[in-house]
């Protein structure tokens, strides 16, 4: 994501996070305060004691009730909020962000990266992939280019037609393509939203991806997607360091050496991932 432009998404999901622990808070003062009220009908000879209560409990549900209004004010706020809409040069998806972004980011509907220079985006051409026919379009700053429909490593030189690569030239990369997402470490001020994140990638529910994310460290990183190609793989990590999060990448074939070697699962792999 562009460093000097932020995501809807992002905004978004942060207001929802907060507004979902905002209105948490609320439900539950507002049932202690109905408990207040609700027992205060069983107290009986002190006056003071029963004034007190009704006092509390009304307090109670008078501010449980106004967090949760303003829980919901926040999240429409949020929706409301003026954004600039980028298209994607490549599959053009428009991407939402406060202002106009200056450095590279990743297209949240194809997970493509745009790449910028000196604040403008990077010219894009258009390709045709000479095996298959198939036509794409790649920033000119692109080298290699592995074609969606047929899957072969493609040569970039510009102002020149793209050529396939022997598989002499291909087979030290071919191993090297996917990736797996590690997690390092995590800013604990925004533990909620990197919960949240973790959360979705490894479908846990969020108890256990809490517990996951804090076993994380740079001796022990939590795996929280493997075996993903380049471009899906850099986008996960860049999400999880925009939530303030230390995640690195690691080729998946090192990974499964590693766990051959040692005898044992692939340190961070957590249970029911593919």
């Amino acid at each position: 994501m562009a460093k000097s432009a932020t995501r809807l998404s992002d905004v978004l999901e942060q207001e929802w996070s907060n507004a979902v622990v905002l209105a948490a808070r609320g439900i539950g003062i507002l049932i202690v305060g109905a408990l207040i009220l609700y027992f205060a009908g069983f107290i009986t000879g002190n006056v003071a004691l029963i004034l007190i209560s009704y006092i509390l409990g009304g307090v109670g549900l008078a501010a449980g009730v106004l967090m949760c209004l303003w829980a919901v004010k926040r999240s429409v706020e949020a929706k409301q909020t003026p954004t600039v809409s980028f298209p994607c040069p490549y599959c053009g998806a428009p991407n939402m962000f406060l202002e106009t972004p200056t450095e590279d980011f990743t297209c949240e509907s194809c997970d493509r990266q745009v790449y910028f220079e000196d604040g403008q985006p990077v010219p894009v051409r258009q390709i045709i992939c000479p095996a298959c026919r198939a036509e794409h379009r790649v920033a000119i700053s692109v080298q290699r280019f592995v074609c969606d429909s047929c899957n072969r490593t493609l040569s970039l030189v510009p102002n020149r037609p793209p050529t396939i690569l022997t598989s002499e030239d291909t087979e030290a990369a071919d191993g090297l393509r996917h990736f797996d997402v590690m997690l390092v470490a995590y800013d604990h001020r925004k533990e909620n939203e990197v919960a949240f994140k973790i959360q979705n990638l490894l479908v846990v529910n969020m108890n256990e991806a809490r517990r996951l994310m804090h076993t994380a460290s740079s001796s022990a990183p939590l795996i929280v997607a493997e075996n993903e190609p380049q471009i899906k793989a850099e986008s996960i990590r860049r999400q999880l360091q925009d939530l303030g999060a230390t995640a690195t990448l690691r080729p998946t074939t090192v990974g499964r050496q590693q766990a051959q070697a040692g005898g044992r699962p692939t340190q961070g792999t957590t249970p029911g991932r593919r």
